[in-house]
């Protein structure tokens, strides 16, 4: 969903999950949408929005799973992961980034922020306690500088790499040469992880976007208008379930393009600083 004010200050988001051992949280009252109603009421713009959502999950917890949240205003874009801390204690915790000048970001149902500079407020902010709840929880021993968020909060598997992480690498390639990524959307080296944002040549126009989310991965590995299931007319669309099993057990999936013929409805915002 997504959602704006009257100060062009824009939400947008997609759901992650993260580990189900932080999915639900006794007395918690504030979930996803609630967030983001609740602040486009309060702030101003991207800066402030983080700091209102943020603030109202350590008060009033998270009842939520992992969610990865757009925030962009007539000057700034920004993406904040957020996940609850799961029973026993009431908040979240989280990472926001600042999308650079010149670069372009997505999430797809995938958390992606991993490294982040722990010294740059400019462009990174995070909860005080991301990396110290992780090892409270044992969930990470590493140095500080090395946490990744997504690979401690929201691990990527074969399935999320096939059907999350490829619409990130397929939105990329229509802007950058990708190919170095493909072994890791395949799901075969899930190690390789893309880059959280990547440069553009030129700026990116409204109509452009709108390009961009008719994308069924045409002409790459997971172009599958030509596979059995595109019978006569080389359809893109396959009906759910995404992944099946046959009845020896082993698991099969269609491909998740970002275009699908499921959509309820989709958006593009533009924030225009020359105007109130």
């Amino acid at each position: 969903v997504a959602y704006h004010n009257e100060k062009q200050l824009i939400i947008g988001e997609s759901t992650y999950g993260g580990l189900k051992s932080l999915a639900t949280q006794t007395g918690a009252v504030l979930d996803y949408g609630n967030l983001i109603h609740i602040t486009l009421q309060r702030a101003a713009n991207a800066r402030e929005a983080i700091a209102v959502m943020t603030d109202l999950v350590a008060e009033y917890g998270y009842a939520s799973s992992g969610e990865s949240f757009s925030i962009a205003d007539p000057h700034e874009v920004w993406v904040l992961e957020l996940i609850g801390k799961g029973e026993g204690e009431l908040g979240a915790v989280w990472v926001a980034q600042r999308v650079p000048e010149g670069h372009i970001t997505a999430h797809a149902n995938q958390a992606r922020i991993t490294t982040f500079p722990l010294n740059d407020k400019e462009n990174a902010i995070y909860a005080p306690d991301v990396i110290s709840f992780a090892r409270r929880k044992g969930l990470y021993k590493g140095a500080d500088e090395d946490f990744s968020f997504s690979d401690t909060y929201d691990p990527v598997s074969v399935i999320s790499a096939r059907v999350s992480e490829v619409r990130v690498w397929s939105l990329f390639r229509q802007y950058a040469n990708m190919d170095a990524y493909e072994d890791y959307v395949r799901g075969e080296n899930l190690t390789n992880r893309m880059p959280w944002s990547i440069p553009i040549s030129k700026k990116i126009s409204v109509n452009d976007t709108f390009w961009a989310f008719r994308n069924h991965n045409e002409h790459s590995w997971f172009d599958n208008t030509h596979d059995e299931g595109a019978e006569a007319y080389n359809s893109p669309y396959r009906w759910r379930p995404l992944t099946w099993f046959d009845t020896k057990g082993d698991q099969y999936l269609n491909e998740r393009t970002v275009a699908t013929q499921q959509t309820a409805w989709h958006y593009v915002a533009q924030a225009r600083s020359w105007l109130p």
